[in-house]
Formats: C-alpha cells, sequence, structure tokens
C-alpha cells in the first residue's frame, strides 16, 4: 500500500493506519514536495511533476501489485500518475474524499466546501501566501466531521506537522488541482477503485461518492456515518477494516 497525503498534511497523518494494519501488508508513506521531510519543490513544479515524484518512488522502490491511497489532493496526484504511468505497478485505487473537479458552475453541484467559486479560490490563493499558518489551520480544522470538535491531541499533532508546509508547495498544488477537471477522464481509470467518504464531510458535503462510483467502470462506495475529511482518524479501526478487505477481496483480480 502506497499512501499519498493531502494538501498540508504529511505521512504523519496516516500513522495510526500504518501501525494497525500490521506485518501483513508492505505500507509505504511519502511527503510531497514541500511538506514535512520533503524538500522544496523546483520553480514551476505541478501536480503532474508530483505524479512524477511518485513514479520514482515507486520505480526506486521496486513496488509491484500496489494499493494506490489518495487521501483529498494525494487522490488527484493518483489519478495523474495512472494516466501517465499506467497500472503496470498498480492494481487497485482508494480514492479518499477527493471530488473530481473543485469549482462550482452551472450543473455542477460537488464542488469543494459546495461551492466554491472563483472569488473563494481566489481569497484562499491570497491567503495561502500572506497567511500561510492561518489557512493550514482551518484546513486542518475543517478536516473534522461536521458539528464534532476533534480531540486536542490529535488536532495538535496534525497541526505540528502541517504549518511548516512551503509557500510555494500550497500555492503550486492548489493551482494545479484548481485547473484540473477529472469529471470525463475519470472514467480512463479502468481498475478496481475504493471510494472512502465521509457523511458529514465539510470539505466535500455533498454527495460526490456516489457521482464518482457511477463514474468509475470498476468502483465500489464506503460511507462513514461518523467522519468528516479524513475517516482514517475519525473512524480508524472501521476504516482499516475496510482497507484490508477491499486489498484481500481484489487480490489476484
Amino acid at each position: 500500500m502506497l499512501f499519498v497525503p493531502g494538501l498540508g498534511m504529511t505521512s504523519g497523518c496516516f500513522a495510526p493506519v500504518v501501525a494497525a494494519l500490521g506485518p501483513e501488508y508492505d505500507v509505504v508513506t511519502v511527503d510531497l514536495r514541500g511538506h514535512g521531510a520533503s524538500p522544496e519543490p523546483p520553480p514551476g513544479w505541478t501536480v503532474e511533476d508530483a505524479a512524477a515524484d511518485l513514479a520514482q518512488v515507486v520505480e526506486r522502490l521496486d513496488l509491484r501489485d500496489v494499493t494506490l491511497v489518495g487521501w483529498s489532493l494525494g487522490a488527484t496526484v493518483a489519478y495523474n500518475y495512472l494516466e501517465q504511468h499506467g497500472t503496470d505497478r498498480v492494481s487497485r485505487l482508494v480514492s479518499v474524499e477527493m471530488s473530481p473537479y473543485l469549482l462550482r458552475e452551472d450543473g455542477w453541484e460537488h464542488a469543494a466546501f459546495g461551492g466554491l467559486d472563483a472569488v473563494g479560490a481566489l481569497q484562499a490563493t491570497r491567503q495561502q501566501w500572506t497567511d500561510p499558518q492561518g489557512y493550514l489551520t482551518a484546513v486542518t480544522e475543517n478536516c473534522f466531521a461536521s458539528g464534532s470538535e476533534p480531540e486536542p491531541g490529535v488536532l495538535r499533532e496534525l497541526l505540528t506537522e502541517s504549518l511548516p508546509t512551503s509557500r510555494l508547495a500550497l500555492l503550486a498544488l492548489w493551482s494545479g488541482v484548481l485547473g484540473q477537471d477529472w469529471r470525463e477522464r475519470i472514467s480512463g481509470l479502468a481498475l478496481p477503485t475504493l471510494l472512502l467518504h465521509g457523511a458529514k464531510s465539510r470539505i466535500f458535503p455533498t454527495e460526490v461518492g456516489k457521482w464518482l462510483l457511477t463514474a468509475l467502470p470498476d468502483a465500489r462506495l464506503e460511507m462513514f456515518p461518523d467522519s468528516g475529511h479524513a475517516p482514517f482518524l475519525e473512524e480508524p479501526d472501521r476504516f482499516v477494516r475496510v482497507l484490508r478487505d477491499f486489498v484481500d477481496g481484489t487480490a489476484g483480480a
């Protein structure tokens, strides 16, 4: 299993899941450039380049029969990897809490926060540059289920990992994902796919999981009734159980 975190997040957020998966599974986690232990991105670095970085990890570690697990923007990085590098080494995809297109437009209800428009996207971009810590704090707090209060220790750990994120990395990935529209392209990801979504998500409060279920050729959807944007933190036992069942049930398929 290869885990890819979301915008402003690091591999550390997956630590409880990695521990719970135990020795039966080979687990690899990565930090996107400018996040965690990863170096600053070079000028002009893009979401597509993040996917190329992921391909280098797969090649250097000689990973095969990979379950590619992408959370939020990490799922978009995973989509790019599959489109650019194919499925020779990847056998299945797990997409955790992501929409194929983040901006609101006529006929499209599954924007980020249920209604992100160009003005809101520009405001977020401006805050990433002028007040990255404020931006990252707000994003982290919004990861948890609507109407809930995150456990203070968990929130503190996430913020400790998140706040040092490079502004350049934030801007590169955010602007890149805003420009990507997967609504038609995603049907080309023809491999077993598990969609994991929180029923109380503040980041994606619509039924985008159901939309993805109909758009993908070989997908199944699991909703987490007590989770927001981070079901692996909010319902970790069920998350691990569902993930195990998916991987074991598609082994050799």
